[in-house]
């Protein structure tokens, strides 16, 4: 009977320290789940098909991120019009995201799981700032990600032949004028008032 019990207790304790080190993990989890995903597309795609795959990957990687850069304005910004500004982010941001990855669904496309490595450093590093520091900071970041974003969308828009993926590009778009716009506007006031 002790001997079952000390079975048991054992394997109790490493099951346990299994899941434990298995939560302490979680992000190589999903960096290694990104990198399979990446890798899948790359397997069942050529041509235009595979560039349009890896802009729906690439655009749904960064959705991830900008959610999360914008729940971090809800947190940490004390200023009413950035946290408005970032609420309308996390809303558009995360229709777009829901409406990418049921056309991926649709097109077999692999998608990823999480934000890329650059965009949690980037996270953990504002995650430390305050005040009107955290905001133009915040601003700036937006600003540069939405740049890059928009010119993406474009370059895409005149490459690919998926009408489905174009009809969401064309609707997208305006949207990210439009966020850039309001970044820029609040930004430009931030400046003002230094």
């Amino acid at each position: 009977m002790k001997v079952i019990y000390v079975i048991a207790v054992s394997a109790t304790i490493v099951f346990s320290g299994c899941n434990e080190s298995r939560r302490g993990n979680d992000s190589n989890v999903n960096e290694t789940a990104n990198e399979a995903a990446a890798e899948s597309n790359t397997d069942k795609f050529q041509g235009q098909t595979q560039r349009d795959a890896e802009f729906v990957y690439d655009v749904i990687e960064s959705n991830y991120g900008e959610i999360k850069l914008a729940e971090l304005a809800n947190q940490r910004s004390r200023n009413n019009q950035v946290k408005q500004i970032a609420q309308t982010l996390l809303t558009d941001h995360t229709a777009s995201l829901n409406e990418l990855k049921t056309l991926a669904q649709a097109k077999a496309i692999s998608i990823p799981v999480e934000e890329r490595a650059a965009s949690k450093r980037k996270l953990e590093d504002m995650a430390g700032e305050s005040g009107e520091e955290f905001d133009k900071g915040w601003l700036k970041e937006m600003m540069g990600l939405h740049d890059e974003t928009i010119e993406k969308f474009e370059k895409r828009m005149e490459d690919t032949n998926d009408a489905e993926l174009k009809a969401y590009i064309s609707k997208t778009l305006p949207v990210l004028r439009k966020h850039h716009e309001s970044l820029e506007a609040c930004n430009e006031k931030l400046k003002k008032k230094s």
